[in-house]
């Protein structure tokens, strides 16, 4: 093995080396979960209070995508394997080392990890800046103040506003005013709050109660710049994606990006109302702006 090739293993640069890292990775996750009830894990996943919940709750989630990726009969290899490059993977395998290292010293050595990988765990205001500035610009030379990929680490940012624009599109919401005029703002964790306690109105694709905790969860990246783990964010795809799919159900209709799942007998009228008494404010829903149609075969 020549010079090079050892730099790029140590750098993280060579794909089958970080899988192979990440395979005895998952056996010392797996070696610690040993007999450790994760049923539940979702719901310690993404919990403000860092305790042994959520610490199993972090080892389940990565050993779930290091499955992804190091399992060629993966559903992850067998949808993406012809769009991902190498360069991708090579991202992701590292990313998920330097997490579990940084995992591991969270917890002071739970998974007594040979070697760590040291690195920051938040994005700088210039890194914000900066990626901002040059949006426009096809080559980016953007001098990055940390060693973690910024696209990967922001995330959270676009999980945070699919599900705030998603909810607005279910209802048709155009505005909100105060009994008399005038703006008023409504946060989105409380329509969700409002949707999770009036069950009747929508039937969510997605448990509204994991909804609400990734929501809460990208608010703290929002408001902090501190990096959760990448496997977080994976997994909070994967939960809220069927709020934006196209499925076949048993009449043989499709979904397009968008049904409203309003339950049988609800109309955007009846929301309306509702919402009205319990913000106390005047809602304007447009039922003609209301996202997605139904499709028969």
């Amino acid at each position: 093995m020549n010079i090079s090739e050892e730099i790029d293993k140590i750098a993280m640069r060579n794909l089958e080396h970080n899988k192979s890292n990440l395979i005895d990775l998952k056996i010392k996750l797996e070696n610690y979960l040993n007999n450790k009830n994760t049923d539940q894990y979702l719901y310690h996943l993404y919990s403000s209070d860092i305790d042994q919940d959520w610490f199993n709750a972090q080892c389940k989630s990565a050993c779930n995508q290091i499955e992804k990726v190091t399992n060629e009969e993966s559903k992850f290899n067998e949808y993406y394997r012809n769009f991902l490059t190498e360069n991708d993977l090579v991202l992701l395998t590292e990313e998920l080392i330097c997490d579990i290292s940084l995992l591991d010293q969270i917890s002071v050595g739970n998974l007594a990890l040979e070697n760590r990988v040291i690195r920051d765990n938040c994005l700088s205001s210039h890194q914000f800046f900066l990626h901002a500035k040059f949006s426009y610009f096809t080559h980016k030379n953007i001098a990055e103040t940390t060693c973690r990929n910024f696209n990967f680490s922001t995330m959270p940012t676009l999980i945070r506003q699919s599900i705030e624009i998603r909810l607005k599109n279910m209802i048709g919401l155009k505005k909100i005013e105060k009994v008399g005029g005038g703006f008023k703002f409504v946060p989105i964790n409380s329509l969700l709050d409002f949707f999770a306690d009036n069950p009747n109105f929508i039937n969510f694709p997605v448990c509204i109660d994991l909804l609400k905790s990734i929501n809460s969860w990208t608010n703290t990246f929002i408001h902090s710049g501190v990096v959760p783990f990448c496997w977080q964010s994976l997994e909070a795809i994967d939960l809220i994606e069927d709020l934006f799919s196209i499925k076949n159900d048993v009449s043989g209709s499709l979904s397009l990006h968008g049904f409203t799942y309003l339950k049988g007998n609800v109309t955007i009228n009846d929301i309306q109302k509702a919402l009205n008494e319990h913000f106390k404010a005047e809602f304007t829903l447009n039922e003609r702006s209301v996202e997605g149609c139904v499709v028969h075969s």
